[in-house]
This record gives structure tokens, C-alpha cells and sequence, in this order.
């Protein structure tokens, strides 16, 4: 296919053979294959450390003569993907786990009577392998490795201490602490229990301490200041979550002393090694881990309510795993959280800085909000137009997905828009877990409140802080006029409450 573009006769110069006539002008009419532009752009594939790589996941790109060019590929959608525009520039190619390593994406250039030359290339690139489910739970999905603390959350804020080995529903144990007889709940209770630290005191005391699993099955455990204290191995087996009401998902096979405070309790009394290495998996989420060990590893006698050790771990830190679920082709969907504190589920704060569960928790800092579909429809003023779009509606929700497209559903499960999104969980803190980046207008009621009156030129944000995350919770904030730097001086900001949908 041809088309006439109009360029400077310098670039024409490098397409084609001198042509002393053409020369003398400034611009002149060429006829452009699509054979041209794929001989015009060049590409450089390389590995992250910048090497050369048959399927490397990074590319540069460079137009001779220097002509602009738009490459994209499309999501599973159908929607165009744009990922590099110019002369020159770079971009990434990292499929998700399991995909097909051969990635196609499309050049295209328009020429100076608007119509498009397009060509495409394909190239290998790495895909990791799709990993065991129990993997993707312990080690993230995205990220490669997952960062666990002492679940402080638990009930009765209980971490690590001795129950009866009860049997029944595993699940009970990691959500309630069924069958526990006593626990240590802060560092100043470890550091009572030094009878049952084999090693001392190195740091796992404290609930600051971390447990980092990765995908290749390692833990490295740190103290409180990032220093490590021990590491190890790990595996999984017999893996299968199949009955809820089962005792277990499968068993945790460790080396010695690879999780944090990996001591059985009373085992000198016991006259045992104190380092278990294979744990009953109770219960396991993309936020919640509980292991419990049997006195002596007698693990054939559940249910007879024998001295057991417990672990309950927690992790805020797989972003994906919880606000979309695991694999290439996962989705999930939010909806208003009226189950929220007093109902509220969008509304305005005071932009209070802490602790930003506090806010997904209690609604800390809650000025005002609104608690139904009719009371939405008294705040069209907030909309962009005055009018409702459906999610006004408490059935309406959103959907994302792996692929990284975001859904916006009226409560009749009609499409009001779409776009993209992404998680940035870099700038993690006490007050958020990530910031969530997404195309204007496609979380529900995406307004920021008293945008009109505070002089600001849009309705939507486009930025929000996740303040709040688990696999049945998400807590979004935005400060007034968008002024990040503002936290904890208490000006406006608007929240929103969502949960996953059944």
C-alpha cells in the first residue's frame, strides 16, 4: 500500500537515491511503501541491565530519516494499547505470566494526507512461566516475591502462641483463632518468651519484622530495620482449597528456621527440636497466612486436641492479588461498601494523615457522605453534567482486569466508560498501600466533591491514594485540588468505599 506524504527533501534523501533537482526545494510529494517504513525504523532488544537479548523484555526504537511513528498492541479487549510515539524512544513488552512469548505490536505512520502506513513485527520476548496457584498466593503473581508481617490484625491481635489441635474448619483458625489457649500480641510480649527462642532475640520480635517469600522458593526474614536475620527454603504440598470446610489447603515445607520466630512452643519441655519444618497451611489469601504445627509434628492426631504452635501472618503488599486476582486473564469487580461505617460509601473528609486502614476501617476523618441511591441523586451537582450515569445505583460497579482495563457499570450492568489503570505501590506508606492511576471517569461516581465551587476544571481525578486494601475492601482518597503534599492538615478530601462483588 502507498501513500503521498510530504517531508523535508534531507529525509527524502535517506529513502531514496540523491536527487540534485529534488535537492534545491524544500519540500517535495514522495510516495511511501510500507516496505519504506520498515526499513526506516530500527530496534535494539535488550534485558533490564541494558544488554542485548533475543527476548528481551525492553526495546528502543529509531526512525532514519527521522520520521514520527506510533507503535501499539491491543489488549485482549480489542482496544488499541499505545506504547511508544515519536523519532525515537523506548518501551517494554512484559507479558503476563503464561502468555504466548511471540508479541506482536504495529507501527504506524500518518502521512501528510492523514492516511496511515502500517506494518508490524513480531517479537520473542521472556514469559514467565504461569506459577502454581499456592505460589501466586505466598509470592505474588506480579511482583515476584511478597512481603509478610506479624498479623497485628488477628483476632484478639494474637500472632504466634499455643492452641488445641482442634481439627474442623482450618479457615475458623485463621479467621477467628478457634481453638486458641493463649498468644503473645506485641514485641514486649516476645521478648517474655525467650525460653522458646532457640537463637535469642535477632529481631523477628518485633511486629516491624518481615517475612519475604519469593516465587523461586526462598524466605528471607528481616528485623525491623531491613536487616536480614535468617533465610531458607520453602515448597508446598498437597496443595488443594477445594472444601472450605476442609483443615487445611496443604502443607508447608520449610528448612530449619526459615519463618520468622519459627519456634515450636515448649519444645524443651517437649524435648523437641525447636524448628519445625513442615507447617498445616489453615488458611491462606492474598492478605492472610496461618500455619499451625502439632506438638512433636504428631500431625495424625487432629482433633484430638493436643498442644499445637499457630502463626497468623499478614501481607498488604500484592496490590494485584487483591484488587484483581491471579492469572493472565483475571477480573474483578468492586461495588459500593454499604456495609462501610455507617453506610457511607462517597463522600468528604478531613485529610488526616496516620493511618490510612484507619480510614478503610472506621472512616476516620469522615465529615459527611451518602448512604443510598436516592441520596446520590440529591448530589448531580458533583457530576460533570448534572445527570445520572447508573452508578448512583448501589449494584453498579467497576471491573479490573489483569490486562490492566478498567470497566465503569451502571447498576444494570450497562457500560458508562472504560480506560486503563495501574497500581503504584512504590510510594507505600503508613497512610497507603499504592496510589491507583486510571483514565478520567471510570471508577464509580469519579467526582471529586465541591470540585465547582473550590475552582478546579474538572469533576475527575485521575490520581487516588489507596488507603485502604484487602480481597473484600478497597478505600480510595483524594485531597482537595489534588494537593498530595497536604496530608494531615485537615482540608477536604473525598472518599470513596467499595467491596468485592459477590
Amino acid at each position: 500500500m502507498k501513500k503521498t506524504i510530504l517531508f523535508f527533501m534531507a529525509a527524502a534523501g535517506l529513502l531514496v537515491s540523491c536527487d540534485p533537482i529534488k535537492e534545491e526545494k524544500d519540500l517535495d510529494l514522495y510516495t511511501v511503501t510500507s516496505s519504506e517504513i520498515d526499513n526506516a525504523i530500527s530496534f535494539i532488544q535488550t534485558d533490564a541491565e541494558g544488554n542485548v537479548a533475543a527476548d528481551g523484555n525492553y526495546f528502543t526504537f529509531k526512525t532514519n530519516p527521522a520520521v514520527p511513528v506510533t507503535i501499539y498492541n491491543f489488549l485482549s479487549t480489542g482496544a488499541e494499547n499505545m506504547l511508544a510515539h515519536g523519532t525515537s524512544g523506548s518501551f517494554v513488552l512484559k507479558p503476563k505470566r503464561g502468555s504466548d512469548p511471540n508479541q506482536k505490536v504495529y507501527i504506524r505512520f500518518i502521512g501528510s494526507d492523514n492516511q496511515p502506513v502500517e506494518i508490524d513485527k513480531t517479537f520473542n520476548v521472556y514469559v514467565q512461566q504461569e506459577l502454581d496457584p499456592e505460589i501466586r498466593l505466598l509470592a505474588s503473581d506480579a511482583y515476584g516475591s511478597k512481603v509478610w508481617k506479624w498479623d497485628s490484625t488477628a483476632p484478639d491481635s494474637v500472632v504466634w502462641g499455643n492452641m488445641g489441635y482442634c481439627g474442623g474448619k482450618g479457615s475458623d483458625v485463621g479467621i477467628s483463632s478457634n481453638g486458641k489457649w493463649w498468644g503473645v500480641k506485641s514485641e514486649e510480649d516476645f521478648l517474655t518468651q525467650g525460653d522458646h527462642a532457640a537463637d535469642g532475640f535477632i529481631g523477628d520480635e518485633s511486629l516491624d519484622a518481615t517475612m519475604v517469600i519469593n516465587d523461586e522458593g526462598v524466605i528471607v526474614c528481616y528485623d525491623k530495620d531491613g536487616n536480614v536475620i535468617r533465610q531458607g527454603t520453602y515448597k508446598v504440598e498437597n496443595y488443594d482449597p477445594s472444601n472450605p470446610d476442609a483443615w487445611k489447603v496443604g502443607d508447608l515445607i520449610t528448612s530449619e528456621g526459615a519463618i520468622l520466630w519459627p519456634y515450636e512452643i515448649n519444645w524443651k519441655t517437649n524435648g523437641q527440636n525447636p524448628y519445625p519444618t513442615k507447617f498445616d497451611i489453615c488458611y491462606l489469601t492474598a492478605e492472610k497466612l496461618c500455619l499451625v504445627y502439632p506438638d512433636k509434628g504428631e500431625f495424625g492426631s487432629l482433633g484430638n486436641w493436643g498442644e499445637a504452635t499457630f502463626w497468623h501472618f499478614a501481607s498488604n503488599t500484592d496490590i494485584e492479588g487483591m484488587a484483581v486476582g491471579y492469572g493472565k486473564d483475571a477480573k474483578k469487580d468492586w461495588t459500593w461498601d454499604t456495609e462501610a461505617t455507617d453506610g457511607v460509601v462517597w463522600g468528604n473528609m478531613g485529610y488526616c494523615g496516620g493511618s490510612g486502614a484507619d480510614v478503610g476501617i472506621s472512616s476516620n476523618g469522615k465529615w459527611w457522605g451518602v448512604t443510598s441511591e436516592a441520596e446520590f441523586m440529591d448530589q448531580l451537582g458533583h457530576t460533570n453534567d448534572g445527570k445520572a450515569h447508573g452508578d448512583e445505583s448501589m449494584n453498579a460497579y467497576f471491573t479490573l482486569s489483569n490486562e490492566g482495563t478498567i470497566v465503569r457499570h451502571a447498576g444494570d450492568g450497562s457500560v458508562i466508560n472504560s480506560g486503563t489503570y495501574e497500581f503504584d505501590p512504590k510510594v507505600a506508606n503508613e497512610w497507603k498501600v499504592a496510589n491507583l492511576k486510571t483514565t478520567a471517569g471510570t471508577i464509580l461516581w469519579p467526582y471529586e466533591i465541591n470540585w465547582k465551587q473550590n475552582g478546579v476544571p474538572t469533576a475527575f481525578p485521575t490520581t487516588f491514594e489507596v488507603v485502604y486494601l484487602t480481597n473484600d475492601r478497597m478505600c480510595l482518597v483524594y485531597p482537595d485540588k489534588g494537593d498530595f503534599a497536604g496530608l494531615g492538615n485537615w482540608g477536604e478530601a473525598t472518599f470513596w468505599h467499595f467491596k468485592a462483588k459477590k
